[in-house]
């Protein structure tokens, strides 16, 4: 027997040692007592804040299995000696009790009410602590009811206590591991939020971006497992698989740390250099109010050229707010672009410098080739800083989705222009919150948000074109339409300025 006993705690000490799920480790202890005892049910408390809160209650005869999320209906057991489980976690001690109902040591005022409303009869009791190496109380396991062959209630035997209390030993270990490991990832995590903050913060608009994508990405994967679960499709998160991508989710955007604020701030096409130009038009007035004054040119020729540079310096006002132009506006700008004037050592001089005349002429969007190239090389650091965070054995695939969120299927994204499957669904449903966030976002000052249905109108042209996953995308619309606008988003200042183009960074 003795022989028996041992070689199932030592299986037992494996199990708990390799479960990496805390909700897993916990059944598996309470399962791990009822195998060994052959009792009735079981139920497990943690000790927390003075008080032993309940996590998991297991019974057969009831067919009752119960978490943590019914923690309602069984309010935390506070120290008081008087009951069984509080009396086993002060005094470190295992506790086997022949019947409840006749024991006037402790108050089993409850067990007994709620045998009344059950139906069920609380008989033999044995309680143990969870007491970790460091001999901390980690928690409280009580079992009800040992069963013989014949299904018969009976005490537990003197033989397990030796047994179930090594099994507390070895559970409170796997317990406090795991819970250490979770305050490692809970640091990791708030680590992560402070960079992610400050990467936000540098954009005062776009402040709550990552944040969203993060509460976005949540909404669809637990949409995803909900189906699932009813069998309506085929793809599935395990805890860690579901970790990892809510990581790269709120990472994803990392390597803005390292953009110019002149560049990730602009808001407008010509920036702050727009008061360059209009002071250059005043300066140009002021010349040709000179050549007039001395006589090198009519009053017809003065008036005529003052009344154009103020005309053009109000059409590159209204240039420099659009978001699209149309080409009778390009062809004004390069007329503008073309003229010239002399400075005071008789050098010519254009109106608007090539860098201003390459604003004002861009087709969409407010940057230039080469500000967009540096926006999107957010993207390559985004990579750099997360290959030097070491996550491999924790996150072995958070590189490869934070860094593909700007591909797209038909090649056209960016950094490496990956196609089709190459690139990994997870990115595929980064790169969709990513465009849905921006899309309605009320928060940045160069566009104003769009509705849902109108941003998803977008989203399904871009997947009509070959950019982006249908399936994501149904996915995604089944996800907003089951949680009916209950994600609680991150929100900042109201709209203003145009529409942004759904595919700029």
């Amino acid at each position: 027997m003795e022989r028996i006993q041992a070689d199932k705690l030592l299986e037992i000490g494996l199990q708990l040692t390799g479960e990496r799920d805390f909700d897993e480790l916990l059944s598996k202890i309470i399962d791990c007592a009822m195998e060994l005892t052959g009792c009735d049910g079981g139920t497990l408390y943690l000790y927390e804040e003075e008080k032993l809160r309940f996590c998991i209650m297991k019974n057969r005869s009831l067919g009752m299995d119960r978490k943590g999320v019914d923690g309602e209906q069984y309010p935390p057991v506070s120290m008081d000696p008087r009951n069984v489980c509080a009396y086993a976690a002060i005094h470190r001690k295992l506790l086997n009790i022949e019947d409840a109902y006749h024991c006037g040591e402790f108050d089993f005022d409850g067990p007994k009410e709620y045998d009344q409303l059950t139906g069920y009869r609380t008989g033999s009791i044995l309680v143990f602590p969870l007491v970790n190496h460091e001999e901390k109380l980690v928690g409280v396991v009580q079992l009800i009811n040992a069963k013989d062959r014949e299904g018969r209630v009976i005490p537990f035997a003197k033989e397990y206590e030796k047994v179930l209390q090594s099994l507390g030993s070895q559970a409170a270990v796997a317990v406090s591991n795991m819970l250490f490991l979770q305050e490692i990832e809970e640091l990791m995590i708030s680590i992560t939020q402070v960079f992610t903050d400050a990467i936000d913060a540098r954009t005062p608009y776009n402040y709550y971006h990552s944040r969203n994508v993060y509460l976005y990405t949540r909404l669809l994967v637990d949409h995803i497992n909900r189906l699932h679960e009813r069998k309506e499709t085929e793809r599935y998160f395990t805890n860690a698989h579901r970790d990892e991508l809510l990581m790269a989710a709120l990472m994803h955007d990392i390597g803005k740390l390292v953009i110019p604020n002149e560049v990730i701030d602009k808001s407008t096409r010509l920036g702050s250099g727009i008061a360059l130009i209009k002071e250059r038009f005043e300066h140009l007035i002021s010349l040709y109010h000179i050549d007039y004054l001395e006589g090198r040119i009519d009053r017809n020729t003065w008036i005529r050229e003052k009344n154009y540079l103020l005309d053009a310096a109000q059409q590159v006002e209204e240039i420099d707010r659009k978001n699209r132009l149309e080409e009778d506006e390009i062809a004004a700008m390069k007329r503008l672009g073309e003229r010239t004037y002399a400075d005071a050592d008789g050098r010519k001089r254009p109106y608007l410098m090539p860098q201003e005349l390459e604003c004002l002429t861009i087709p969409a969007g407010n940057l230039t080739a080469a500000e967009r190239r540096t926006i999107q090389s957010h993207v390559i650091y985004t990579i750099k800083f997360m290959q030097k965070m070491n996550f491999e054995k924790r996150y072995p695939h958070i590189v490869l989705w934070a860094g593909a969120h700007h591909e797209l299927l038909d090649g056209s994204g960016y950094p490496k222009g990956l196609k089709g499957d190459e690139i990994p669904f997870e990115a595929r449903m980064l790169a969709v919150v990513d465009v849905f966030e921006a899309l309605t976002s009320s928060d940045r000052p160069y566009k104003k948000s769009m509705e849902q249905e109108k941003a998803l109108a977008v989203l399904g042209e871009m997947a009509e074109q070959g950019k982006i996953d249908r399936e994501v995308l149904s996915l995604f619309t089944g996800a907003l339409k089951e949680d009916g606008g209950k994600v609680e988003l991150f929100y900042g200042q109201e709209d203003t300025a145009s529409e942004m183009d759904p595919e700029d960074p």
